[in-house]
């Protein structure tokens, strides 16, 4: 038996609906797609923002995620040497954690004080930090938890300054600690280093961090010395205020210093997992990859011209305490021999192995 003739109007129904329901579904993706568009974008939005850590973020992180977010000081970027290498430090430590900057700078009072409180996010701490990086000294292990590993490896201590071209005349000639106490310094309110030169009786002006670069810019410092690893990512801020903020070429300053990362002393499970973190960085290598690949750099070796520069040691005690608990070989620099004068020039600190790095 022959299958019954087809309707044609059926036919054309069918037809009908199948291109309506290909308009339909069309018109579904379409419309979805305009609606998901600007998520997209945002997502690419917060892909080129993981430098920073909102409070809001930190407050969805997943239960059992280690917040890890770092006090932005002057001139800090996802580049910094030290975002990076608690970035590395935290990969290393094998907990769930989550890293990135705070939002905006602070100034190093207000970080400590906010993290102080122990507080993540609220009045007390608005922008969540959870960690600092500071100069070791007294006064902050009183009020936070050190993990007592050198940033740096104590390069941190080795100081260049930062000058207007039009003062470069005074400080030319000067060699020794008699000579710096002629001129004046620039530090940042709250920084370690006020009490050291203080002690060591030398004129400096303290000033919040945002203000640094435009007292140099205006002449009304001579010297803002800053730790070897710093300059290079300090070098667009200070362009920015002044073509003639320059690097000063024949001092190098040298004084026994480092900077630790601090947490609440009651934040155990992040103290923790950034010394375990770190002590694995050091022992597989990746810590001196890092430090040569970020700190030691051919901008460095350039500007830095380590072998010209006459050295002028100043003493630490107040940090002697806090450096107790630093092993010896987690040190690059000799500080015994500085100490005793046996090391005076950048030519005899290019001369140890471990430093060649830095040298031309």
């Amino acid at each position: 038996m022959s299958p019954p003739p087809s309707d044609p109007r059926r036919s054309a129904h069918f037809g009908d609906m199948t291109v309506m329901s290909l308009l339909i579904s069309s018109l579904i993706l379409l419309t979805s797609y305009i609606a998901f568009r600007p998520r997209f974008s945002e997502g690419r939005l917060l892909i080129d923002q993981l430098n920073d850590l909102t409070a809001e973020e930190v407050s969805a992180l997943p239960e059992g995620t280690l917040p890890v977010v770092l006090g932005r000081g002057l001139g800090d970027s996802n580049r910094s040497f030290k975002i990076q290498l608690l970035r590395l430090v935290m990969q290393r430590s094998g907990v769930p954690h989550a890293v990135g900057l705070t939002s905006t700078a602070l100034s190093q009072d207000a970080a400590v004080d906010a993290l102080a409180t122990g507080a993540v996010g609220g009045t007390d701490n608005p922008q969540a930090i959870t960690v600092g990086a500071y100069g070791a000294g007294p006064s902050l292990d009183r009020r936070l938890r050190a993990i007592p590993i050198p940033i740096s490896a104590g390069l941190l201590g080795l100081r260049v300054g930062w000058t207007h071209r039009n003062r470069l005349g005074a400080l030319e000639g000067i060699q020794t600690l008699d000579g710096l106490r002629r001129i004046t310094l620039l530090q940042g309110q709250g920084w370690s280093e006020l009490g050291l030169f203080d002690q060591a009786g030398l004129r400096t002006y303290a000033t919040p961090s945002h203000n640094l670069f435009r007292l140099v810019s205006e002449q009304r410092v001579d010297l803002f010395p800053q730790g070897i690893g710093d300059v290079e990512a300090q070098e667009l801020t200070a362009k920015k205020w002044s073509n003639s903020i320059v690097m000063e070429p024949n001092l190098l300053m040298a004084y026994p210093f480092a900077g630790f990362f601090y947490v609440n002393p009651t934040n155990e499970a992040l103290a923790e997992a950034i010394q375990r973190g770190f002590e694995q960085a050091i022992a597989d290598g990746s810590y001196q990859a890092l430090l040569e690949r970020i700190v030691m750099t051919p901008w460095l070796k350039q500007r830095l011209s380590l072998r010209q520069r006459s050295v002028i040691y100043l003493p630490n005690p107040a940090a002697q305490q806090s450096f107790k608990r630093v092993k010896p070989s987690h040190w690059l620099v000799p500080w015994d021999d500085l100490a005793a004068g046996r090391i005076q020039t950048g030519e005899e600190l290019c001369a140890l192995p471990r430093l060649q790095a830095l040298c031309q």
